[in-house]
């Protein structure tokens, strides 16, 4: 007899667990504790970045990949993050919106011209940044 209880109790855990599965009511009941903590934190990153500031996203994106592309070889910012880029492509944009000339313009601290009498790095983040970031700043 104890076989019979304990496969009884066997099987009705199975259709229990099988029943909670397709409803969905029962099973936040028993693993109400376990279950939302791991789902809560990851929907609301996944949902919120895309819908928050899609255009703003876009562009990010674009000026990321552009400077990625547009930074010398021989970059004197090798390590930089992309919120470090981000940041530094603001800044252009808003000193550029100021009246600056992006011919004269360092972005990054202790800086030199090259041969060609250009801050490279900066030259290709301030260009990357017009292109993207500020387009209401394309000309000059």
């Amino acid at each position: 007899m104890p076989k019979v209880t304990a496969t009884t109790i066997a099987v009705t855990a199975l259709l229990l667990v099988g029943l909670t599965g397709c409803t969905g009511t029962t099973p936040s009941a028993g693993n109400e504790s376990t279950a939302p903590a791991a789902s809560e934190p990851a929907p609301p990153h996944v949902t919120e970045s895309p819908t928050a500031e899609p255009e703003a996203s876009d562009a990010e994106a674009a000026f990321l990949a552009l400077v990625g592309e547009s930074l010398p070889v021989e970059t004197i910012i090798p390590d930089v993050t992309d919120a470090q880029l981000l940041a530094a492509g603001q800044e252009a944009c808003d000193r550029l919106r100021a009246g600056e000339v992006p011919d004269t313009m360092s972005l990054i601290e202790g800086e030199q011209k090259n041969d060609a009498d250009i801050y490279a790095d900066s030259s290709a983040i301030i260009s990357s940044a017009r292109l993207t970031l500020c387009t209401d700043q394309l000309s000059g």
